[in-house]
Formats: C-alpha cells, structure tokens, sequence
C-alpha cells in the first residue's frame, strides 16, 4: 500500500501574515477615518453664512455628513474584519500548524516502522514455508512459526500506527478546512460604507453584474455599446491582449532588451497558448504582411525573422496559425533549448528525443508537426506532435495519456500515435473513402503521480490547455470533424474539457478511465442526449489499476465512472473480434491485460521453487503484455473502426 509523506499534509496559513494582514487593514480603517474626518471638517467651513450662502442651497453644508458616517461605517467594517483575522492568527491557525509539525515528525518513524515489519512479515513467511516441507527438524518448523505469528502481529501494529496517522492527517485536513471557512465567513459577514447616492440624496444600486460598456444612463449622453463578459472571460480578453501587445513588441524591440525580457520572464512562451485563436491568426496575419521569406519559407526579414530569431516559442505555441508555421518556429525553440548548458541529463535526453520523433519521416515521406513546445515552471519539457495534416485533414482526432507520464514516454506515445495515424488512413483507403485524417498527440499537461490522481486540480489546469488546443483547430481547419481518445487520467481531463466546450468535439473514445467528476458526467450525459457529442468507454478485465482514481472512499474528486453515464456506449478490451476491421467480416484483437496504453514487459509470478536449506525462492518470467492502444489490441480496433465509420456516416462537419 503507499504510505504517507510530508507532501501530503495540507498546508496552513501563516499566522503572520494573517496578523501582518490585519495589521494592514488598521492602517487603512485609520487613515480612512481621519482624511474623511479631515475634509468633512474643512467643508464645515462652508455653514459660516460669511463664507457660503445661496438661498435655496442651505442643504450645501451637510452633503459631506453621509459620506463622513459612510467613511466611518466602513472603517469599522475594517476593525471587524481585523479582529476576525487576529483571532484567527493567535488561536486556531498557531494551533493547527502545532498539529501539522507534529504528524510531520511522526511520518518518518511510522513509516518506516511499517516498512520494516512488512518486510519482517515477507522474510518470516518465507522462512515458515520453506520449514513445510517433510523431513525439516520440528523444533525449526516451531520457532519459524512462532516467528511469522510474531512478525504478523508486529505488522498488525505497524499498520494500525499507520492507519492512525492516516486518519490523523485526514482530520486535519478537515480541521484546516473547516477554520479556513469559518473565517470566510466572519469575513464574508462584514458590511459598512456600501451605501452609493447620487447627488440629490436619492440611494443609487449598481446592477452592472458584467464587464464591459453600458448603454449612458445620464439623459442628453450618446448611447454606449453594452457587451457582456464574464469575469473569467474578461480576464481571458484582458491577458490575451497584452499577449498580443508584448508579442508585437518583441517582434520589433531592440535585440538586447527583448533577450532581456524573454530571460526574465521564461513563462511567458506556455501563456501564449491562452490568446484567443482568431486573434491569434489575426496577429501573426500582421506580423506576416511585413516580413519577407526565404525560398525554403524561413522567415528573413521583418517582425517575424526577429522572432523567430530571438523568440520563436511566442509564436510556436500560439493556437489558431497554420501548423506548419508553428512546426518552423517551434523547431527553433528546440533547437535553441538543444544549445543550452544549463540543462540536467534528464531533460537534455528527453529533447534529444523529441527532435528524434519530429525528424522521422513517415511512409509517406512526411515528419511530424512540432504544434507546441515549452519548458514547465519546473523545467520539464512539454510538447503536441501532429501526425498528419491538421490544417487540411477531413478528420482531427487529439490522443492524451494518464498519470507518470511525460516526455520520457514520448517514444512509445509517438510510435502509437503514427500508429493509429496509420491504422486508420489504411482502413479508409480499404473502405474506399476520399477523406484524410490526423492525429494530435497532447503531452502538453502535467499529469502528475499517484499521490495526486485522486485530485481534480491537474485535470482542470490540462483541460483548459486542450480546450485551446482544440479551438485553434477549428480555428485553422473548420471543416475538420475533430474528436478526441485519452487514457487514463487522460480521461478526467478530457472530458473536463468536453464540458466545457460542447458541440466541438464529435466522437470520444475512453480506454481504462481515472472516472469524472459529477457535474462532468451530467454535462457530458447532456451532450450525448442533445446529439452534440458520442461517448465510448472501456475497461479490461485485467485492468486492476483505472478503478483507484475512482474510489469514492478514497477521496477521489471524480469517482464517475463514465461508462455508467446515461448514453455512454461501452466497447470491448478483454480479446475478440472487432467486425470491420481489416475485412468486412473483422479481425481478431488481443485482450488488454494491464492497464498501460502501450505493450510492457513486465516480471510475472509464475511459481516457487526450494532453495538451500529448503528455502522457498519465487520464480518470475518476464512477459509481455498488450496495452488498449497497441495495433493487435481489440480496443485499439475498435478505435479505429469507430473512427473510421465516424466520418463516414457523419462525414466532416
């Protein structure tokens, strides 16, 4: 079972910044206070009938009376609000933290004393076994069985230790929690000074609930454009924008000071992904109008040449430009991330394989696209391979992983995906079918490790990355029939994505599920009824593993497994016949019997044998096991059959 580490315990607040911030908010209260109080003070002047007196303006004096009652309500709004930040910061916050370094300094020991007896527990089996057999000294067959009930007491023990540790660390999480939102509420609970009114004395209310112009409501005033935006869309515009602004910048600023800039500022290549698709094309439409090309189509002069000198990954990884031009500029960013000499062996060797899989050229005579490529905040290289012609093809079909899996697994997800690239443009030249397809290989996500599979938190952040990786599809190629395949944890995020973009993928296919969250599985069963979208999903046999990302009692975010959504049709991966496939009357697939997407060679149990002095030795013989997206595969079959009759009754839409 996995054990605890202190990365699993939730963090608490800082108790001094939480003070310092009640701090900030006296500072505040008081200087509120005392400049209104100054100003209402010096406009008191004008009672003086020497100084201010015009008949019918008597009322003049006392306008300042409100808003000075206003300034002091809303001081004392401050006060509360510091006083519940205070009590916060001196009782229940230091408390927790105690309680978070004291389970911090119990994991190490319970630990390891788990450990320790689990491997006691595995020796003294062994030793009681190999006692078993006849002619072994009885006095040494008692004493090994005394030991294995001993060890298995003290493992007992050991994972009742480890239990209550685990329960401990749930209970604080609980407790975090539960502080966090009770102070959300006294906070939430504050009030003071929101009163607005307008120059009569009439109360005025604000019913702008969007971003953006309002028609004039002052009489005579021309009308204004009203739009609406959420403010999550509105932040999206916003950010998009100076996206825009700094990408036109680099493209024409002095060499040194956008070096400088790009240095200070190494994320700015991963935010780009977020500019609106249309935009984007419009953008780099611009920059293109005044630069130049050389006959291989290299840029050489103009705002795009200096891009793609100083800055090539801005425009590399922006959605919504043909994937050619990206392929150009982000084989440049490699190739500058290559030069490097600051980079680990690790990540050296995962880029040398990356340019490995982009230089192999296919069958028919192409490479792969590069359509997006960064280094992580953690230095962790990230990429979208094409398979295909994306900006042309009748049919766009995007392929993600689950978790553990990064660009150190680039060779076999690269190899499956030309696989299926291939696969499927030979089943519609077997059917006779004029269409073309692509597929898209995401690894441009942080799918992270077991300790965070139950969380929704990496799903989300890879959804919103896939959405534009799907809008900038359409955006280029609108025509496409665009549709989606994802294992694992690749399921999760998908399918977050789906939810939040419905209509724009057609047909999804799901090979051993992490699950969804709830609402997700609504909103997908939802689509499947209105027509939007078709959902397949499968699960083999001797999958043990997809089913933990879906325990319900074990925390997990998204327990749904989406085969049980209203609508989803289920296909087979234990071995058959997938009719269609390669032949009118079918072909046979293996049975998938782990739960990898690809083929592994794993070391299977296959008996025991008796070693010196009677002592039980395991045998093990490695064995290949056949993954949901290897070729002989009866799920990577039917993928390719429903891929293929998806365009085909469908066609591109």
């Amino acid at each position: 079972m996995s054990t605890p580490s202190v990365a699993d315990l939730p963090q608490v607040l800082d108790p001094a910044v939480v003070s310092g911030l009640a701090e900030r908010l006296v500072t505040v209260a008081n200087a509120t206070q005392t400049s209104m109080s100054t100003v209402h003070d010096r406009w008191n002047v004008l009672s003086d009938p020497e100084v201010f007196h015009v008949t019918g303006a008597e009322g003049v004096p006392r306008m300042l009376d409100r808003p000075r009652d206003d300034a002091q309500s809303f001081a004392e709004s401050l006060i509360a609000a510091r006083n519940a930040l205070y009590e916060a910061a001196s009782s229940e916050l230091p408390d927790l933290r105690s309680r978070r370094e004291e389970l911090a300094s119990r994991i190490g020991s319970v630990v390891a004393d788990y450990t320790s007896a689990e491997e006691a527990k595995a020796m003294a089996d062994t030793t009681y076994w190999s006692t078993r057999s006849s002619g072994t000294d009885p006095d040494v067959a008692a004493d090994a069985a005394l030991g294995r009930s001993s060890a298995g007491t003290v493992l007992r023990k050991a994972k009742d230790a480890l239990d209550a540790l685990r329960d401990d660390i749930e209970r604080l999480r609980r407790d975090i929690e539960d502080s966090e939102d009770r102070l959300a509420s006294r906070l939430r609970g504050v009030s003071g000074g929101t009163e607005v009114y307008a120059a009569g004395g009439e109360p005025l209310r604000v019913a702008q609930t969007f971003w953006g112009f309002v028609d004039n409501a002052y009489p005579g005033a021309p009308a204004a454009a009203s739009t609406s935006r959420t403010l999550a869309e509105q932040l999206t515009y916003e950010l998009g924008r100076a996206a825009e602004r700094r990408i036109d910048w680099l493209s024409t600023a002095d060499e040194d000071a956008a070096k400088r800039w790009m240095e200070a500022h190494p994320d700015f290549v991963q935010a780009v992904a977020f500019v609106d698709p249309h935009r984007a094309g419009d953008l780099f439409a611009d920059l293109a109008s005044t630069s130049t090309a050389a006959p291989n189509g290299e840029w050489n002069a103009g705002p795009l040449a200096q891009l793609l000198a100083l800055a090539p990954l801005v425009v590399g990884n922006l959605n919504g430009i043909p994937a050619p031009q990206r392929g150009m500029f982000n084989r440049s960013g490699l190739a500058q991330a290559l030069a490097r000499d600051d980079l680990d062996d690790e990540t050296r060797t995962r880029l040398e394989h990356l340019r490995a899989v982009i230089e192999q050229r296919g069958d028919d005579g192409t490479r792969p696209t590069l359509l997006s490529f960064f280094l992580d905040t953690e230095g962790s290289p990230r990429a979208n391979i094409a398979f295909g012609d994306v900006d042309n093809a009748d049919q766009i079909t995007t392929l993600t992983h689950g978790i553990r899996t990064d660009l150190g697994s680039l060779n076999e997800w690269a190899r499956g995906s030309a696989d299926l690239q291939a696969a499927l443009t030979s089943e519609l030249e077997r059917t006779g079918q004029d269409k073309s397809t692509a597929v898209v290989l995401v690894m441009d996500w942080d799918s992270g490790g077991v300790l965070s599979v139950r969380e929704i938190d990496r799903p989300d952040a890879g959804a919103s990355r896939l959405s534009q990786t799907w809008q900038g599809l359409r955006t280029v190629n609108p025509d496409a029939q665009l549709n989606a395949g994802a294992h694992s944890l690749g399921t999760t995020m998908t399918g977050q994505a789906l939810s939040d973009n419905p209509g724009l993928v057609s047909h999804v296919w799901f090979f051993g599920s992490a699950g969804v969250t709830p609402q997700t599985g609504d909103e997908l069963a939802a689509q499947i009824r209105s027509g939007q979208t078709e959902l397949f999903s499968t699960h083999a046999d001797d999958d043990n593993i997809a089913e933990w990302g879906r325990k319900d009692w074990l925390g997990s975010a998204h327990a749904v497994d989406p085969r049980d959504i209203p609508g989803v049709e289920r296909f087979g991966s234990n071995g058959g016949v997938v009719p269609g496939y390669g032949s009118p009357g079918g072909e046979d697939g293996e049975s998938t019997d782990s739960h990898d997407a690809h083929n592994s060679t794993k070391d299977v149990l296959v008996g025991w044998s008796v070693g010196p002095g009677g002592a039980a030795i395991p045998r093990y013989e490695s064995r290949e096991q056949t993954g949901y997206l290897d070729p002989s595969a009866e799920s990577f079959k039917h993928f390719v059959v429903g891929l293929r009759e998806a365009l085909e009754t469908a066609g591109a839409h």
